[in-house]
């Protein structure tokens, strides 16, 4: 047996009440010899055997009466019978259900000869259409969102529904609809998912369905497709690396580039790999597009990947002799690479060049000019300043690859000044940091940091990503230019723009992981989402049983009447 509202149930210490009653009104009189009326005893007992009797019994019909009361206060919910009393017009008890429609890419996959998602869609319906009037119904889609609403209404949201480039975590969505249906005060509470049943799907930890909420999910179809896709396309180095992705086992797929609509390259690789595919030479200086595609499978969603670049003039650096030996040797390795030319729009050193359009600063290596250094670095507008003496840390960043990690053993904390340390309409923002305090910053045509790039300072200059790191200072970062970053989303590619500038591009496509069409085993369903695993004949029957249970307040109600009746009864007659 479960109570729809247990706390009540704290009211059966009530029960106690009736018997301390009694036995505060039990009272044993005095005792005196009355020769005359000896004759009187044995009435006198048989008065009160029968006055005792008539307080017990009303005793135990008034302590039953507060527990009645109590127990239906709780609305404890009973194996219902063939017939139960509280049902709704579609012949079930009355239901909080939330039906959970997995619309995500990996929906979009052919099957049995039918796309998965109308397979969804059906058993979905189903639930819907035999919902009642006096249920309350919510619909999830793969954004999370539980949608409450009519019938009706539901039903033409599942109709509508298309394939999302949205991934939807099952276990997430489940452990949040179990809740709200576990909140309604209806006898039965139910989450039905509409799934392929991604094991990747399968989120980490368990749902932890409440006790009374019943889970059904439906089972996935007999054919799982061999499915591989583009996980993600980057460029690095005049080359492509492009992932696959897929289920295990499947056969590699031929990968065909192309950039700006043309083809520039194929390949063939299988799931769990990477391909890297060389791009086009002397491709001029700007902001590039391209693709990584596959030839068409079950699964079209995933078979293109949008990638962008941007190919940059060669800066034209200088450093001044107060940069070091490291930086000089790091701009070398550029400029033969063609990355650099010698030039004054950037300066790197450990003053400020009045000349440059941008000034990349390190700390002097003599203290007392600190001061000096702030001075200019306050005249020039910058927000940014050298402080006192940081501790040692790994530099955490995510503006540019390669360092994070790296260990600084010796800085200086780079401080705001002014509005400096948020992102201001100048462009003030930091780029890197150690143990969560600034190490690299940008305001006003400088970039600051807060170590010199030598090898007592940090371990920056002996790591391979130290060039690198060079050339995103003085080829991206100087210019305000913010690194390809990623989303979830149909394939594509979105500009950011600064001005007239365009500083940086967000590509978007699937997640990867939908990639991967195996099913969780029925087992694990079991034990991560509490689920019983349903074929779509099995689940039409399963679908509004609530458990089995209904509520018997009522009848509790009733009989708390009758005793009382009877209570009422037994203290008026027998006096």
């Amino acid at each position: 047996m479960t109570f729809l509202h247990p706390v009540a149930l704290l009211g059966l210490a009530a029960a106690v009440i009736p018997a301390l009653l009694h036995l505060l009104e039990r009272r044993v009189p005095p005792e005196a010899e009355f020769p005359p009326l000896r004759y009187l005893s044995e009435a006198e007992r048989q008065s009160a055997r029968r006055l005792r009797l008539r307080h017990v019994l009303l005793l135990l019909l008034r302590t039953g009466l507060i527990v009645l009361i109590v127990l239906a206060a709780a609305r404890p919910l009973v194996p219902a019978p063939a017939a139960a009393p509280l049902r709704g017009a579609a012949g079930h008890q009355r239901t909080a259900l939330v039906v959970i429609l997995d619309n995500s890419v990996s929906s979009g996959a052919v099957a049995d000869g039918r796309a998965v998602l109308d397979r969804l869609r059906d058993a979905a319906r189903g639930s819907l259409a035999a919902a009642a009037a006096s249920d309350r119904v919510w619909l999830v889609l793969a954004d999370g969102v539980a949608r409450a609403g009519t019938r009706e209404a539901l039903l033409a949201t599942v109709d509508s529904a298309a394939v999302s480039p949205r991934r939807l975590d099952l276990t997430a969505a489940v452990r949040d609809a179990a809740r709200l249906v576990n909140a309604e005060p209806l006898e039965g509470r139910e989450v039905h998912v509409m799934s392929d049943l991604q094991r990747t799907a399968l989120g980490p930890g368990q749902a932890a369905v409440a006790r009374g909420v019943r889970v059904l999910a439906l089972a996935p179809g007999s054919e799982v497709p061999a499915n591989r896709g583009v996980g993600a396309a980057r460029v690095s180095d005049g080359a492509v690396a492009v992932s696959i992705v897929g289920t295990p086992g499947a056969r590699p797929a031929a990968v065909t580039l192309r950039v700006r609509g043309r083809e520039v390259g194929r390949g063939l690789a299988a799931p769990g790999s990477t391909l890297s595919m060389a791009l086009p030479p002397g491709v001029g200086p700007g902001w590039w597009v391209g693709e990584a595609a596959l030839d068409a499978d079950e699964l079209r969603a995933d078979d293109r990947r949008v990638f962008a670049w941007r190919v940059a003039p060669p800066g034209q650096v200088t450093a001044s002799s107060g940069a070091g030996p490291f930086v000089a040797a790091a701009l070398a390795v550029l400029e033969q690479g063609r990355r650099v030319r010698r030039g004054s729009d950037v300066v790197i050193g450990d003053r400020l060049d009045g000349g440059a359009a941008v000034s990349v600063v390190i700390p002097p290596a003599d203290p007392t000019l600190i001061g000096q250094l702030n001075r200019a670095l306050a005249a020039r507008g910058a927000h940014w300043r050298l402080g006192s003496g940081g501790t040692p840390g790994p530099v955490a960043t995510s503006a540019v690859e390669g360092i994070d990690g790296i260990q600084v053993t010796r800085r200086y904390r780079v401080e705001p000044t002014g509005d400096g340390g948020r992102e201001t309409g100048q462009g003030s923002t930091v780029l890197a940091t150690v143990n969560g305090e600034p190490w690299l910053a940008r305001d006003a045509g400088v970039l600051l940091v807060g170590s010199r790039l030598d090898t007592a300072w940090t371990a920056l200059p002996a790591a391979p990503a130290f060039v690198p790191f060079v050339d995103a200072l003085v080829n991206r970062l100087a210019r305000g230019e913010a690194p390809v970053s990623e989303l979830e989303g149909e394939p594509g590619v979105q500009f950011r723009t600064h001005g007239a500038d365009t500083v940086g591009a967000i590509v978007s496509g699937p997640d990867p992981r939908e990639s991967d069409l195996t099913p969780a085993p029925a087992a694990l369903v079991r034990d991560v989402l509490g689920a019983e695993v349903l074929d779509a004949r099995a689940l039409g029957a399963a679908r509004f049983a609530g458990g089995g249970k209904t509520d018997a307040s009522g009848p509790l109600l009733v009989l708390a009447l009758l005793l009382a009746a009877v209570e009422l009864g037994v203290a008026t007659f027998t006096r």
